[in-house]
């Protein structure tokens, strides 16, 4: 073979190499890329770090510290706890979407079922979930999707009246509803402490239950 040919067949040897190469690193980039970021991948979990602390409240903090908690989110930051909430025939704690602070808190999963729940109506029961109350007691309780007076709510069932029965909210009692998630992506609710209304010589005032 005449060296010249030897050289060009060397330069489509490189040229081929270098072409490959280039697809291999394409590939990996559109995997890492491709990766759901609301999946439950226990290696890509958001951790309680120091520098995102400052918008969650102590005992949140203080809670995920204790569960290994990570991917927190305010549910709602408001929620006023009506007669109804607190009636065992009731038995449920809604939770209107309209006032819902993190619209992501799901998996893909998760609105899944609560979709075949609430609308293509194939299965009764919702997503399991964890909730701390303001004792931090565990309560496995019923995450559903429901239309209540023409607009769509969380519901808290199966399990709510234990939580009520484990607590002494009263009517009126305001409360915060966090998500966080442990261990291979379990999700879970935290209720925090009341802020309940006093009135004394005409004057109102508020502080923090429990």
């Amino acid at each position: 073979m005449s060296s010249s040919k030897s050289d060009d067949l060397k330069i489509w040897k490189l040229t081929k190499l270098a072409e490959a190469s280039k697809t291999v690193l394409e590939e990996k980039k559109r995997t890492l890329v491709d990766i759901p970021t609301r999946g439950i991948n226990p290696l890509k979990r958001k951790v309680v770090s120091s520098s995102s602390l400052s918008s969650r409240p102590e005992w949140l903090i203080n809670l995920m510290r204790k569960e290994n908690g990570y991917d927190s989110n305010l549910i709602i930051e408001k929620r006023k706890l009506h007669r109804s909430d607190l009636s065992k025939a009731q038995s449920r704690l809604s939770i209107p979407i309209n006032q819902v602070v993190s619209s992501d808190f799901l998996t893909e999963e998760e609105t899944r079922i609560i979709y075949e729940q609430s609308e293509l109506k194939i299965r009764q029961t919702g997503v399991s979930v964890v909730l701390f109350d303001p004792m931090l007691c565990e309560h496995v309780v019923d995450l559903r999707k429901w239309k209540i007076g023409g607009n769509w709510s969380y519901v808290i069932v199966d399990g709510w009246n234990d939580v009520v029965a484990n607590n002494e909210f009263d009517v009126d009692d305001v409360i915060e509803i966090w998500s966080f998630r442990y261990g291979r992506g379990k999700l879970c609710f935290a209720l925090s402490p009341p802020v309940r209304e006093t009135r004394q010589f005409g004057q109102r005032s508020y502080h923090r239950y429990h």
